[in-house]
């Protein structure tokens, strides 16, 4: 199956798999986040990102043309800019108790699990992606 013919290329189920698991599994942190009475500004930027992030994820795994190439590629710097920041400009307690490696393993973790969506991401903003085929 070659990925320049859009008639029979499909993604991988695992894709489809890993994308509800990741959305799921975020969406259900995003709510302990930001039901914290610590949350702020840094929480709600973060989820306005975390969903155009989603829907970028979408456009990949489902092989949907949303906007353009270059743009994703740009959002992914920014989204990867402001995940790493995210850690300094928030006021939630993100230890929650956690020693010091508890909690550094956690975040590895966590970076592991959501590394297959940035990919996806910087492999959307290719213009040779089959998603943009259909465009």
């Amino acid at each position: 199956m070659s990925p320049e013919n859009t008639d029979t290329f499909k993604r991988s189920t695992w894709w489809k798999i890993y994308f509800f698991f990741i959305t799921i599994l975020t969406a259900t942190g995003m709510i302990s986040m930001l039901s914290d009475p610590s949350a702020g500004a840094a929480e709600y930027i973060y989820l306005s990102l975390w969903v155009v992030g989603t829907v970028g994820f979408f456009g990949f795994v489902f092989l949907k043309p949303i906007y353009k190439p270059q743009f994703w590629l740009t959002f992914l710097v920014g989204y990867i800019v402001l995940t790493i920041t995210y850690y300094f400009l928030t006021n939630i307690d993100q230890r929650m108790g956690m020693s010091d490696n508890e909690y550094y393993i956690t975040t590895a973790i966590s970076w592991l699990i959501s590394l297959p969506a940035y990919y996806a991401l910087y492999a959307y903003g290719n213009p040779r992606n089959p998603a943009w085929k259909n465009a």
